[in-house]
């Protein structure tokens, strides 16, 4: 998300006043990926 926010794929500048765009849905699903990842991983559960 990070990553996505401080590119050129977003066309914001975080140093404007302007509030950053929306994220695109398959940032939000990659990264909604890899914090279920890393909760199954460190707790040994599954999320679903």
């Amino acid at each position: 998300m990070r990553d996505w926010l401080t590119g050129p794929e977003s066309g914001w500048d975080r140093r404007s006043e302007q509030p950053p765009p929306p994220l695109p849905q398959q940032v939000v699903d990659a990264t909604r990926a890899k914090y279920i990842e890393a909760y199954e991983r460190l707790t040994g559960l599954s999320w679903s």
